[in-house]
């Protein structure tokens, strides 16, 4: 492995929680993973899902620009619904590190480019269509392919555009570098190393990934992790998501008018709230979803022995994923017999792994046990997150040895992220009068659902329905 000459351990990690505002949480494996990063010209992070690559490449990353060392400007490549979640982990973890979003047309990518931005972060569709002709060469003096199984086909547009990325330094991160075959890594490698070839003996490949890989799974590092690792992903609509999205917000309180009787407001409200709600999980009409594209890139990364548990609130939209995910998997309804669940459960449990179950937040939040499950992913928020921690817990049991990873999406900009606002303020004021929350339970007001949508009594235009005259 090449390395640079950097001081030890201990005065990295000084120099980032008292300069450069790291927050001093990062578990001793995580510190060792920022030092190998750090050190390294060409690296592979593969740690499993769950132990924190994205926050101790963020780390990394804040080291590495403080400038004592050649590197200016990053170049962070990730699958498109991960890159708002990018942001996050570096303003968490790398405070002291300027970055921005690339997006935009051709040519307003091109401009963030050319801009002196120390770190930009792009998905690798952009990267696939910017890479070989808009991105000027010595742009880059480190870049970064966050999921890097996405480049295992080695002669796909993408696997090339990143490959000819300029760049003095080379990392990439994968809980999966090898999916199918000795190619996958391969490709990856030669990312690293553009020395490295196709025709790679099994000696030489074992040879360069002792020299460039740093793995640990949850196995080996379970006594630094608690026993549920929370994973909070913020996701961005996709372009025909928005769309229906924006167009449906725009005519709010005349949809409302339209759809309330006798004045009152309330079915209209939820009726509508429901409706944005499905259209941040899938657009039918566009067969697009952002939340769809996150959960294959997890279920891409959770490994071959991943068992991932699925909940929606919406049967429809746990049907709508059913049909289109690569996943083997089976479904878990509230219209399903004892039976039928049963033998899902059971499918759940015995057959070969990978394995998903796509479980009714109402159908699977009680009386399950499937400590199997090494993911939870919650595809939508419930309005009551007592619901979402009774879901959670039928993964983790008592008896349970490994940390569970759990994921919960949440759309920005968008009404999932309001509803979330409102929960954290009741979650904030119950905690403050009662001082246990064995009983707690949330029910939004009427004028709560109105603050979700931004709306206040006057935008109405209401026609109470008249009252037929008593004879």
């Amino acid at each position: 492995m090449e390395v640079c000459l950097t001081p030890d351990l201990r005065d990295l990690r000084r120099l980032a929680e008292n300069q450069l505002g790291v927050p001093a949480t990062l578990h001793s494996y995580q510190w060792e993973g920022v030092a190998f990063l750090y050190r390294s010209h060409s690296a592979l992070l593969a740690d499993e899902m769950g132990l924190g690559k994205t926050v101790q490449t963020s780390v990394a990353l804040a080291l590495l620009l403080n400038g004592q060392n050649e590197i200016r400007r990053v170049l962070i490549v990730a699958p498109a619904s991960l890159t708002i979640n990018w942001m996050m982990e570096l303003s968490t973890w790398a405070p002291s590190v300027t970055a921005r979003r690339v997006q935009g047309s051709a040519r307003e990518r091109e401009v963030f480019y050319l801009l002196p931005i120390p770190v930009l972060v792009s998905s690798y569709e952009q990267i696939r269509s910017d890479g070989l002709d808009r991105i000027p060469s010595n742009t880059f003096d480190l870049v970064i392919l966050d999921e890097a199984q996405r480049i295992k086909n080695r002669n796909s547009t993408t696997a090339l555009a990143c490959r000819l990325l300029p760049r003095k330094r080379s990392w990439a991160l994968s809980a999966t570098p090898l999916e199918n075959n000795r190619d996958d890594i391969v490709s990856i490698l030669s990312f690293l190393d553009p020395s490295v070839g196709r025709e790679l003996p099994n000696p030489y490949l074992t040879k360069k990934l002792e020299s460039m890989m740093l793995r640990r799974r949850k196995s080996g590092v379970r006594a630094e992790l608690p026993p549920v690792i929370f994973q909070d992903l913020k996701i961005e609509l996709s372009v025909p998501q928005r769309t229906r999205y924006d167009e449906l917000w725009v005519n709010r309180a005349q949809t409302i008018s339209k759809n309330s009787s006798d004045g009152d407001i309330s079915t209209a409200l939820l009726g509508l709230i429901t409706r944005l709600k499905i259209i941040c999980n899938f657009d039918a009409p566009a067969n697009a979803s952002s939340k769809l594209d996150a959960l294959k890139t997890i279920s891409e990364g959770a490994g071959n022995s991943a068992r991932i548990l699925v909940f929606s609130q919406f049967v429809e939209t746990l049907r709508w994923i059913s049909d289109r995910i690569e996943l083997p998997h089976d479904l878990l309804t509230g219209s399903m017999s004892l039976a039928e669940r049963q033998v899902a459960m059971d499918r759940f449990r015995t057959e070969a792994a990978p394995r998903g179950l796509l479980v009714s937040l109402r159908a699977g939040g009680v009386g399950l046990n499937l400590g199997e499950a090494t993911h939870v992913v919650i595809f939508d928020r419930w309005w009551n997150p007592a619901v979402e921690v009774q879901a959670i817990y039928r993964a983790h049991r008592f008896d349970r040895e490994e940390p569970l990873h759990v994921i919960r999406f949440l759309v920005a900009d968008s009404i999932e992220e309001r509803i979330e606002t409102i929960l954290e303020e009741k979650k904030y004021l119950f905690d403050e009068v009662i001082e246990s929350a064995e009983t707690r339970t949330y029910r939004f007001t009427k004028e709560e659902l109105m603050q979700t949508l931004e709306l206040a009594t006057g935008d109405f235009f209401l026609t109470p329905t008249p009252k037929k005259e008593e004879r």
